[in-house]
This record gives structure tokens, C-alpha cells and sequence, in this order.
């Protein structure tokens, strides 16, 4: 047996050693908790970071002007627009174009062989001058798009006639151009419903005053028609629209209407015969398309002589 006082020797050195373990334990503790809130510390500067960078972002999507936000969605170069496309074909033999009754300056207007263009069919059947256009409202437009479209839509009033007998016009970007090319006076005159009527005169050409410039305030639903008080049998149309979405088609029957925004939207066919097309499956002349970017092709339109009205 020890000495007492080895035994208290050896007593107070196990304390001290137990001491020093719970000393050392809590340190290790004190050093886990510091480094545990440290990583806390860290992950919250992380998160606060990336929440303010986030905050940032969203501060300058916010504050980008709402056209410049439209572009980033609807840009072209990114494809994100469509296109549609079709082609009418007269399904028949059509009539012959009847020729028209040319009784006012006939030493002038005699010359011609003026028939009338209310029905123009190609050899293959190719329908022209039916008019393709939107009837949705509130469609966006593309920031940029007016620059891409000339700055006038001209109706020419040459040999007796208007050249081109069909025209539309997006006519919050564009002007109404409207030249004389003959050597006698000629009268340009339309009713749009709910603007300004038009009776213009122009003067032989060559010379001055053969040309003027009108100006649309307000979007029709159809096509305008024009007139010249002069010359009875000269006709023409014109669709004034307060958006790029229209067409008319071609000599070829082929039509097309590009940087149309994707979405559902409702379209019209209209041709001066019987003004609003109705076919088998476009009721009213009405027809609705879920335009994906990229092209859109609704084939070939098959136009029948009883949906024009042709005996």
C-alpha cells in the first residue's frame, strides 16, 4: 500500500489529467462549433450573394423598356417566329374575263384591251388576289419589323387602269402613294368606314400634281374599295391594317405571311366576288391556326366556281 501521502499524490495527478481530458474535450467542441458556424457563416454570404445577384437580375429584366423585353422573346434570328403559307387553286374551268365598256377618253383609254379582274386564274388554276389576314386583335409585333417594310404602298393608275388592282397597307407605318403614268386626268376616290373619305385629282402626265400621298387613321375589317369618277370601269382595292399580318396571293395562288408571333390566332380570307371566302372547313371565310416558330403550310386551298359565285 502506498503512503498516504503517495496515494493522495497519485490521487490529485489522475484529477488533474481528467481535468485536462475535459479541458481539451471542451476545446475540441468550442473549435467544431466555431468551425460549423463558420461554414454557416459562409453558406449564408453564399446564398445572400447568389439572392442578390438573382435580385439584380430581375431588377434589370424589370426595368428593359416592354419592347425590348418583347424582342428577346420574339426574335427572329432566334426563330422564334412563323411563317404561314399556302396556295389557292381554282378548281374548274374559269370563265373568260369579261371585256369591259371603255366610253370616257376613248382616244386614249380605246387602245387598251381592258377586261375585268374580279376572277384571275392562272393556266394550272392559280387563284390570285385573295386577300389572307388576321382577325385576332392584340397580336405583338416584333420591335424592328417596320424597317423591313417600304415606307409606300403606290396604286399606279396606268393604260386606263390601277396597277395593281389588290393592295394592303399597314398604314401606321406605311403612306398611301398615288402616281398618274397617263396623259389624261385621272380621279382616285375610297370610303374607308370611320376615316377621312378620299376624292383625289390628278393631273396628265407628264407634268405636276400627278401624284399624292394619302394617309389611313384607322384599321378596316375588309378591304376598301376604289373608285375613279372619271373612268367607271377602273376598280381597285386596298386593306388598311394597323399590323403586318396580311397578304394577298400571287399570280401563283401562293401567298405568305411571315414574323408572325407563336399562338392561336384567327385569320380571314376575303375576295371581292363574294367578299368573305367561305369553304369547306373555313366558315365565313374564317379559319383559326396554332402558329409554331418556323414554317406553317396550309398546303393547297381548293376554290370551287360555286364559292365565287361563277355560273
Amino acid at each position: 500500500m502506498l503512503p498516504d501521502r503517495q496515494r493522495e499524490g497519485f490521487g490529485e495527478g489522475r484529477s488533474g489529467t481528467v481535468k485536462g481530458d475535459a479541458m481539451r474535450s471542451e476545446s475540441r467542441r468550442t473549435a467544431a462549433k466555431r468551425t460549423v458556424d463558420a461554414r454557416k457563416l459562409i453558406s449564408r454570404s453564399r446564398y445572400r450573394r447568389e439572392f442578390l445577384k438573382k435580385l439584380a437580375a430581375l431588377g434589370t429584366l424589370l426595368s428593359v423598356p416592354r419592347p425590348l423585353v418583347s424582342s428577346l422573346v420574339l426574335s427572329e434570328e432566334g426563330g422564334q417566329l412563323g411563317e404561314l403559307t399556302g396556295r389557292f387553286i381554282y378548281v374548274g374551268t374559269p370563265p373568260e374575263r369579261k371585256k369591259l365598256k371603255v366610253d370616257k377618253d376613248v382616244d386614249c383609254c380605246g387602245k387598251y384591251d381592258i377586261r375585268d379582274e374580279s376572277l384571275l386564274v392562272g393556266p394550272d388554276g392559280e387563284l390570285a388576289n385573295v386577300y389572307v389576314y388576321l382577325r385576332s386583335r392584340g397580336v405583338p409585333v416584333p420591335p424592328g419589323l417596320a424597317e423591313k417594310f417600304p415606307k409606300r404602298v403606290t396604286l399606279d393608275n396606268r393604260d386606263c387602269i390601277f396597277k395593281p388592282h389588290c393592295l394592303a397597307i399597314w398604314y401606321t407605318v406605311q403612306e398611301f402613294y398615288i402616281v398618274n403614268s397617263d396623259p389624261i386626268a385621272q380621279n382616285v376616290a375610297f370610303t374607308p368606314l370611320g376615316d377621312l373619305p378620299a376624292n383625289i385629282i390628278l393631273a396628265p402626265a407628264p407634268g405636276e400634281k400627278t401624284d399624292a400621298t394619302w394617309r389611313f387613321h384607322r384599321t378596316q375589317t375588309e378591304p376598301v374599295h376604289i373608285v375613279c369618277n372619271y373612268h367607271p370601269w377602273e376598280s381597285a382595292y386596298i386593306l388598311p391594317r394597323d399590323n403586318p399580318y396580311f397578304a394577298i396571293s400571287g399570280s401563283d395562288g401562293t401567298f405568305r405571311i411571315p414574323y408572325l408571333p407563336p399562338g392561336e390566332w384567327e385569320f380571314q380570307l376575303w375576295q371581292e366576288r363574294v367578299r368573305q371566302l367561305e369553304l369547306p372547313g373555313y366558315p365565313r371565310g374564317r379559319f383559326t391556326v396554332t402558329v409554331k416558330p418556323g414554317l406553317n403550310d396550309l398546303g393547297t386551298i381548293r376554290v370551287s366556281p360555286a364559292s365565287l359565285k361563277v355560273t
